[in-house]
């Protein structure tokens, strides 16, 4: 069905201000500041069949309108896909031993077989790493993943932990005098006593030094929160202790909430730090763990998102029992009993999964992509079903067998933005106004998580200009979304004809520096290399 757009809000007014030319509505309404609307298309902006070829659908001064052709290819953007860990373990970060252009050099030439291109760096840090003296961070390892990551088109997302296996993951004054910060030994490994108020307060403060080089980077994709347990992955499995609870042998009640309440802290310094990146935060909880669930649904009701870390186990740990089956669910409904907006997480946070094990571990299990009860099949179904955006599958070559669906996942995973539809004047005046309407396409299964500029350019041989729209990508859940601008032409541009193009774009980053990710691929046909897609034309006069 076609999409007629409505009428701009800011035309009507303008028309209104030519029949009565004294009315007080008119002050300002030619104000730069009025750049347009952004809003989702849904059944009431849809004209009905009689209506669709009247010559005003496109509202007064939109003479030219165009339906740019789709696409079906994959595709490959910062946030969705499959992520690249740890850069393959190629570039020793620590110790930091290349530059950021070594380092990109080394990953594209050791690439995994098969492996599709990657928009998202994911890396894990001990806070040992990050801090080895009190308030010295190491910015420098950071800044490199991330100038490293931003020269491959990667965003870059991390994990800082505080169990090492085999030693300490905080660092090592911290348990020294004058902090003595508590933590349990097992058999070497030192567990963090994380009800301790000087680690609480240590954390808060590392975890604030963070956000404040970091937070709201454009190239920071999202940021896990994983400040307890074995790997930061919220569980016990490399210490003898049963769970993040019994591990303190806690008395009564009271002695239980203090530990839901040290746990709810450390999420807490999180979401209070990094309030302009994407979180995600294990999915914990489940009906045998009450408490457990009081801490997820905690960090789902303070706008984190969530992953999971055995993705697509149907049996990885034996026949009788399986994350799919047996965890998953139970986990997902019991947060939801905490938190009734629970499902719907992944409208404002992303989803992200990393996979049980690695691809050649399944196919020594025998799982196959066949429909409907191959295990791979079903896995990617149900990463479809939960909105995710990014899959860890631990950097490793994909098996040919598993190709045909990890490219149909980059077709549907995340968001899938394309233009369908957009009219705009025929013509415009140096420093006039330039109206354009659009019709924005999200078909995948997930917003974009990070507002990205959506720009117009005109471009001649006279000359051109970048135009910024009014559009909020964050706002494009999966369905259409139509844009109103009405923007300033440049007084000084030259007279002539002018390609419109359309791109989605990032910033560069400062502080640390790095170049500025590519453009989105749009799923549409025509697409240059520079992320520019020419959509029309227009007259400057």
């Amino acid at each position: 069905m076609e999409v007629v757009v409505k009428l701009s809000k800011l035309w009507m007014l303008l028309s209104a201000c030519l029949l009565v030319a004294v009315l007080p509505a008119c002050d300002g309404a030619g104000d730069e500041d009025a750049v347009g609307d952004d809003d989702t298309v849904d059944d009431d902006d849809t004209g009905d069949d009689d209506d669709t070829g009247d010559d005003d659908d496109t509202g007064p001064g939109l003479e030219v309108t165009v339906d740019p052709a789709g696409s079906s290819e994959p595709l490959v953007n910062p946030g969705i896909g499959f992520a690249d860990f740890q850069f393959g373990w190629w570039c020793n970060l620590p110790p930091i031993t290349f530059t950021p252009e070594e380092c990109a050099d080394r990953v594209r030439a050791h690439w995994p077989e098969n492996h599709p291109d990657s928009g998202t760096a994911y890396f894990r840090w001990t806070w040992a790493e990050i801090e080895p003296a009190r308030g010295l961070l190491n910015f420098e390892m950071i800044d490199n993943a991330m100038q490293t990551a931003a020269l491959l088109g990667q965003s870059l997302s991390f994990r800082i932990i505080t169990v090492q296996e085999g030693g300490r993951g905080v660092p090592g004054w911290l348990a020294e005098a004058p902090y003595s910060a508590a933590e349990l030994d097992f058999d070497g490994l030192k567990w963090p006593d994380y009800r301790d108020e000087t680690f609480q307060a240590e954390h808060q403060r590392m975890v604030a030094a963070l956000a404040g080089r970091y937070g709201g980077h454009p190239s920071l994709d999202h940021v896990d929160i994983g400040p307890v347990g074995c790997w930061g992955e919220w569980n016990t499995a490399c210490i003898s202790a049963a769970d993040l609870f019994s591990i303190y042998s806690p008395q009564d009640d009271a002695a239980e909430q203090a530990i839901v309440a040290s746990y709810e802290n450390l999420v807490d310094h999180y979401l209070d730090a990094f309030s302009e990146t994407p979180l995600v935060m294990l999915l914990i909880g489940g009906p045998t763990s009450p408490l457990e669930t009081q801490v997820g649904a905690h960090a789902a009701a303070g706008g984190a998102g969530w992953r999971v870390d055995c993705w697509g186990d149907w049996g990885y740990w034996g026949p009788n029992w399986n994350h799919h089956e047996d965890l998953y669910p139970q986990s997902i409904e019991a947060l939801t009993a905490a938190y009734a907006d629970f499902p719907s997480t992944w409208e404002r946070a992303p989803v992200v999964l990393e996979t049980c094990g690695t691809w050649s571990t399944w196919i020594d299990l025998g799982w196959t992509t066949e429909a409907p009860d191959g295990e791979v099949y079903r896995s990617f179904e149900w990463a479809l079903e939960q909105h995710s955006s990014l899959i860890n599958s631990k950097f490793q070559a994909f098996p040919e067998s598993y190709l045909e669906i990890s490219e149909d996942y980059l077709t549907h995973g995340g968001y899938r933005i394309g233009l369908s539809h957009l009219s705009h004047s025929e013509t415009a005046a140096p420093g006039g106004l330039l109206a354009i309407q659009a019709v924005w396409s999200n078909d995948g299964v997930a917003p974009m998580y990070h507002s990205r500029e959506v720009r117009y350019r005109l471009n001649g041989l006279a000359g051109s200009q970048t135009l910024i729209s009014s559009a909020d990508t964050r706002e494009w859940l999966p369905g259409e979304h139509s844009v109103e601008d009405m923007l300033n032409v440049d007084v000084g541009l030259q007279p002539g004809v002018y390609s419109l193009e359309v791109a989605i774009a990032s910033k560069a980053g400062v502080d640390p520096l790095t170049v500025a990710l590519p453009p989105i691929r749009l799923a549409n046909e025509g697409q240059q290399d520079d992320g520019w897609l020419p959509v029309s034309e227009l007259t400057i006069e």
